[in-house]
């Protein structure tokens, strides 16, 4: 009589292509990758660039709204929201870092340069 298996919802099925899936990671790692990783490095430094610039443009498109409503509520309401202050001066911070802008803000330089000579991600 053939065995009868049943299926068990949430059970994990093991997987015969797996063991390939690692040989192939093992393979590429150990002969492809000594050659052309210098190249591989520069083309991926590339796209992360351009999507790191993009949320350091977000960073600090949202950064400044909340600096500016929050600025604009201590003039207009006695209920002075400083989390959103602070937020929204890591934004800029952050948006700083990743696109290489630096600002003044309330006499504070925000995305200096570094000492080690570079400006966050680039």
């Amino acid at each position: 009589m053939a065995k009868v298996r049943y299926d068990i919802p949430g059970q994990r099925k093991k997987s015969g292509t797996t063991i390939y899936v690692y040989f192939g990671i093992l393979v590429f790692v150990l002969f492809f990758f000594p050659f052309y990783g210098i190249n591989l490095r520069y083309q991926l430094g590339t796209v992360f660039s351009e999507l790191i610039d993009k949320f350091g443009t977000v960073c600090l498109i949202l950064g400044g709204i909340m600096v500016a409503f929050s600025v604009i509520s201590i003039f207009t309401s006695r209920f002075v929201n400083t989390k959103y202050l602070i937020v929204g001066i890591v934004l800029l911070w952050a948006g700083c870092w990743c696109t290489g802008v630096v600002l003044n803000l309330f006499g504070t330089i925000i995305g200096e340069g570094t000492s080690s000579g570079g400006s966050g991600w680039h």
